[in-house]
């Protein structure tokens, strides 16, 4: 649609499921939006269960938003999307250190 933003995103509950699988979300958009923007409408609108880290600094530093972005490693408070784009948004350290969905252990 060309007023919403497409999210596959990648959910692994290892508590819930025994295999990782993709939720797709369609999500409005009248204007471009980081991915944490569009992560948090997800959770907020869409669906509460979804697991990300919802801190960022916004200066790449914390590196708590750092995500797998359409297959590429990125940060999520940075990286814009827009009406009629498709992202696919995975965890940047999936199996080593994976907790839940989107969510990683922070390197020390």
């Amino acid at each position: 649609m060309k007023d919403s933003v497409t999210a596959i995103i990648f959910r692994f509950d290892p508590d819930i499921h025994t295999e990782p699988h993709y939720d797709t979300f369609q999500v409005k958009a009248d204007e471009e939006m980081s991915v944490l923007v569009l992560l948090k409408r997800i959770q907020e609108n869409l669906d509460p269960t979804l697991s990300f880290r919802n801190f960022c600094c916004g200066l790449q530093m914390c590196r708590s938003c750092l995500m797998k972005v359409n297959r590429q490693k990125k940060f999520a408070c940075l990286t814009l999307v827009g009406p009629g784009e498709e992202v696919t948004i995975e965890p940047y350290s999936y199996p080593e250190a994976h907790i839940k969905d989107l969510v990683v252990r922070l390197e020390e």
